[in-house]
């Protein structure tokens, strides 16, 4: 037999009804099947709550009243001393009307027990399933947004390197200072429009709740641009509008500061032009 063919029987050998050659073979399945050993436990606790499944039968008062009259009316001289009548009563008959419905309840139960396992399992299943979807979503989730962040970043560098590589242009290099002396960055313009271009190299990663901040000065007036973030590598690329009048004569700086931004600098510069445009 297979493993579903013992788990058929498990219910019937519960109740020992089993003859016992497919006892035998059973109980040798139990020795190597948990799962099984697992059902019969439950099956055999629910039958033997069977015992209290069936209601209490009493007589009813009808009954009562005709054996009382029966008695009342009864000669004490009928019976005779000697002999005595008795009535055979067929108990296998009784027993046999009795086993049946006894049975048939006994099959609703663990028809019933059996429907509650499984709507624990399917339960289960797809409360594992419902995890499984939500984090496949979160996954799902998470690489969209990092797809979206790489086209927007390769969107900006290709603007960038058309910048750089386009006439009219006005480019401008940032060196970093004692606080970041490995950083570089490029600054790109456009006279015309204000559009900018700003690739970062080499600047250190951000503490928490911190960012880069771009910072347009012109005639001492720190006007503040966009706060970015970097790589691990401390790359940037972000696009940024000039002010009028930090195009013709700026200089551009980065600060590190709240991730927020602020209006006026207030932490230490990492790279600054040396010179106007």
């Amino acid at each position: 037999m297979n493993h579903q063919e013992y788990q058929d029987l498990l219910a019937l050998h519960a109740l020992g009804a089993l003859d016992a050659s497919e006892a035998r073979a059973i109980e040798k399945h139990l020795e190597t099947c948990a799962e099984c050993r697992a059902e019969l436990i439950e099956l055999k606790e629910a039958s033997g709550l069977l015992a209290y499944a069936a209601p209490t039968a009493e007589p009813g008062p009808e009954l009562r009243a005709r054996i009382l009259e029966s008695i009342h009316h009864q000669k004490p001289d009928a019976i005779p001393v000697t002999q005595t009548s008795a009535r055979v009563v067929d108990l296998s008959a009784r027993r046999q009307s009795k086993v049946w419905p006894t049975l048939l309840r006994m099959a609703a139960v663990i028809a019933m027990i059996a429907l509650l396992v499984g709507v624990v399992v399917l339960w289960r299943h797809d409360a594992r399933m419902q995890r499984e979807l939500a984090a496949l979503s979160q996954q799902q989730n998470a690489q969209q947004r990092e797809l979206a962040r790489n086209r927007d970043a390769l969107a900006r560098e290709r603007e960038a390197l058309a910048m750089l590589t386009a006439p009219d242009m006005k480019k401008m290099d940032l060196a970093g200072t004692q606080t970041a002396k490995n950083a570089r960055g490029s600054f790109v313009l456009d006279p015309k429009t204000g559009h900018a271009m700003l690739l970062t190299s080499g600047l250190p990663a951000t503490p928490p709740e911190m960012a880069y901040e771009l910072w347009f000065i012109a005639d001492g007036k720190k006007m503040p641009g966009k706060v970015f973030t970097v790589d691990s590598a401390g790359h940037a690329v972000i696009s940024d509008q000039v002010p009028l009048e930090a195009r013709e004569r700026g200089v551009f700086a980065i600060t590190l500061e709240p991730k927020a931004g602020v209006t006026s600098p207030t932490g230490a510069i990492y790279l600054i032009s040396s010179a106007s445009l």
